[in-house]
């Protein structure tokens, strides 16, 4: 295959179907793991929240672990695609057997659950580390990264919206673990076809990597990429908590059936895909700074409209225009690959899977979050998934996980990101310098 064909909008397409096994498995997950182990499979908030809080410590050993050793290894097939190709085969497992629980007892439920998340999540962290990687490598201009993400995101909400509304029904007929056998094959076939767009560039291999100290030292002293991972912790907790919550806020408040639950994502889906172009425009033209920023702003000053609904109909509504806030605030990838342009120009290194590891990291402590909100709203509203009945007070602290939290989260999100000192026309100033940089390493390849 020709190198042109991974910069034409045929190999856009294909790299950007890894957002597929990167998006689908992930929010079905996200949305459906209290729902099918606290209420279906009976282990309640407790355990539930407990099983989310151990999984994110794993995720603080085992992601940056993994992105330093993935910039520092390098093997005869590449430093990137190797563990692609590896990482997808525990991924694919791990998400089918998290779904088929033989098991009764509460013990042996919450074990089976747990190594499940263990296994799928470092498959998830291998092939989505290395995946996430290229993308910072092969795409160096701005409007072609904002082309790339604009596809990418399209796909991954896609698939998002695959991976909430479809199993509800599939379950609802089958049951769960049909649900995850189902969508779980599109895991390993969407993968591998994401390689096919997919190159590693040989310039960007020649260097020695640094030495484990100097690399942690040069990542957390790293500002632009400090601002943004706090800023993603917020945001990915936001988004993690909604699409958790929104599940149990259509069974227990809306009492929209079973089959149905998916579609309580439908007004937030309407403003995202009403929104791309929009968004794509945005970041093209003003940049990843002004873009987030206002996509967050929009996002925080509408989604305690929520607060308000009172049928299946008003949720659709009410959330279309949070819907188009989250559209921008999807495109998080602009901003992240700035702060590693950044890091290349202080240390002359392109070290994407050592910021990838750390920020897939930081996208699972949302999860330790969401367990623990899970938590707190239980002892302080009474509210538990485990019942069938809840009092008014358990409702009004489900509306507010749904409304109030993201708004004060959203609110702390844009004064953070504020401090991002990469503009747009300093931007265009490192793009200068990394050009020339990137030449001056062909050239010692060529000789």
């Amino acid at each position: 295959m020709s190198c042109k064909i991974h910069y034409s909008v045929g190999g856009y397409f294909l790299y950007s179907l890894g957002a597929i096994p990167s998006a689908l498995p992930y929010n079905l997950i996200q949305s459906f793991f209290v729902l099918f182990y606290g209420t279906k499979l009976g282990l309640g908030s407790n355990l539930t929240g407990i099983m989310l809080i151990v999984y994110g410590i794993w995720n603080a050993i085992n992601d940056p672990i993994i992105g330093v050793i993935m910039d520092k290894r390098k093997t005869r097939w590449g430093r990137r695609i190797p563990y692609i190709v590896l990482g997808t085969i525990p991924l694919t497992i791990g998400f089918l057997l998290f779904w088929m629980v033989p098991w009764q007892s509460d013990t042996l439920i919450f074990i089976h659950g747990l190594i499940m998340l263990f296994l799928f999540d470092f498959g998830f962290t291998l092939a989505m580390t290395g995946w996430t990687a290229l993308y910072t490598e092969m795409y160096e201009d701005e409007k072609e990264r904002a082309t790339v993400v604009a596809i990418k995101d399209l796909i991954a909400f896609l698939s998002s919206i695959v991976g909430i509304m479809i199993p509800p029904m599939i379950a609802a007929a089958l049951g769960w673990g049909y649900a995850g056998l189902i969508l779980g094959i599109f895991i390993p076939i969407t993968m591998l076809l994401s390689l096919l767009g997919s190159e590693e560039r040989k310039e960007y291999q020649i260097d020695e990597p640094l030495a484990l100290f100097p690399a942690l030292k040069a990542t957390f002293t790293n500002v632009p990429f400090i601002i943004i991972a706090l800023t993603y912790t917020l945001l990915d907790y936001i988004f993690g908590l909604t699409m958790t919550v929104l599940p149990l806020f259509s069974e227990f408040i809306l009492k929209i059936d079973e089959g149905l639950l998916g579609f309580s994502v439908a007004g937030v889906a309407i403003g995202i895909l009403a929104a791309i172009p929009f968004w794509r425009w945005i970041y093209a033209k003003r940049g990843p700074k002004f873009g987030l920023l206002l996509s967050i702003i929009i996002f925080g000053s509408t989604i305690w409209l929520i607060f308000l609904v009172q049928d299946f109909l008003g949720m659709i509504l009410m959330a279309i225009l949070p819907g188009i806030g989250a559209c921008g605030m999807l495109m998080t990838e602009l901003a992240i690959s700035t702060a590693i342009d950044y890091d290349e120009l202080k240390t002359g290194k392109r070290r994407e899977a050592s910021y990838n590891g750390i920020m897939t990291l930081v996208a699972r402590l949302s999860i330790v979050f969401t367990g623990l909100t899970l938590i707190i709203i239980k002892y302080t509203t009474g509210f538990d998934v485990e019942k069938t009945y809840q009092v008014p007070k358990a409702l009004a602290g489900l509306k507010a996980l749904i409304s109030y939290v993201p708004v004060i989260t959203t609110a702390l999100a844009a004064m953070v990101f504020a401090f991002y000192p990469i503009n747009q026309s300093r931007f265009n100033e490192m793009q200068r310098t990394l050009k020339q940089l990137h030449k001056e390493r062909r050239k010692k390849i060529e000789e």
